[in-house]
């Protein structure tokens, strides 16, 4: 029977976000106007837009010319800035699962073109879930191709990827560590649930529920 391992990426394997770190890259070098980025976030802050569809907005600007721009972006960034930002703790947890011969996923609302780089490093190859982007005729359309990874949507891709792996779902033997309590859908569907670093609130409800937690620096 296969053992799953689902890992958040922000403020879990690393300790930033990944997406505020790209955001403040591209203002740094001027590939997204300051006015572009605080109209997004305040729609964002508005509930005008959730967060793929922020995502989504700011992607046509730093990449005007599409994926093969933002690729370029995007390898250049991540191996300098981003990469250095994982905890020594949870590459050293992914290690001790693997040694285990469990099946490693990382399980991120951030896009592809920062979560698949980031598998790789980590050596899961396509063992990766994310939020992403749709391309129309080689250029971001600015919407979503599939639902946003996140809360309910982290659920819908690890069902997902389960069924393409031929697994039950949720895997009986199961574990799942993130920050978030938005991730409360699949923490309560996995027989391990471990919150990392967490929020307030999900430091509260793993307190209430006995959930032992886990500090990765």
């Amino acid at each position: 029977m296969t053992t799953v391992a689902f890992f958040d990426l922000d403020y879990t394997l690393l300790n930033a976000s990944s997406g505020l770190l790209y955001i403040r890259e591209a203002l740094r070098q001027r590939r997204v106007p300051w006015w572009v980025v605080s109209h997004t976030f305040l729609n964002y802050q508005l509930k005008r837009l959730d967060f793929g569809q922020a995502h989504g907005r700011l992607i046509t600007h730093i990449g005007r010319h599409g994926p093969s721009e933002t690729a370029q972006f995007f390898s250049e960034w991540i191996p300098r800035r981003l990469l250095p930002r994982l905890t020594a703790a949870g590459q050293a947890k992914i290690n001790w699962h693997r040694s285990q011969g469990h099946r490693v996923v990382i399980l991120s609302a951030s896009i592809e073109e920062i979560v698949k780089p980031v598998a790789e490093h980590l050596g899961l190859g396509q063992d990766y879930l994310c939020t992403r982007l749709a391309v129309e005729n080689g250029r971001y359309t600015g919407a979503l191709a599939g639902p946003l990874c996140y809360g309910p949507g982290k659920v819908y891709w690890a069902e997902q990827w389960a069924l393409k792996n031929n697994l039950t779902f949720p895997p009986p033997l199961s574990y799942f560590y993130t920050d978030s309590s938005s991730d409360l859908p699949l923490l309560e569907m996995v027989a391990h649930p471990v919150p990392v670093n967490p929020s307030r609130k999900l430091a509260k409800i793993a307190a209430a529920r006995g959930w032992t937690v886990e500090r990765f620096y």
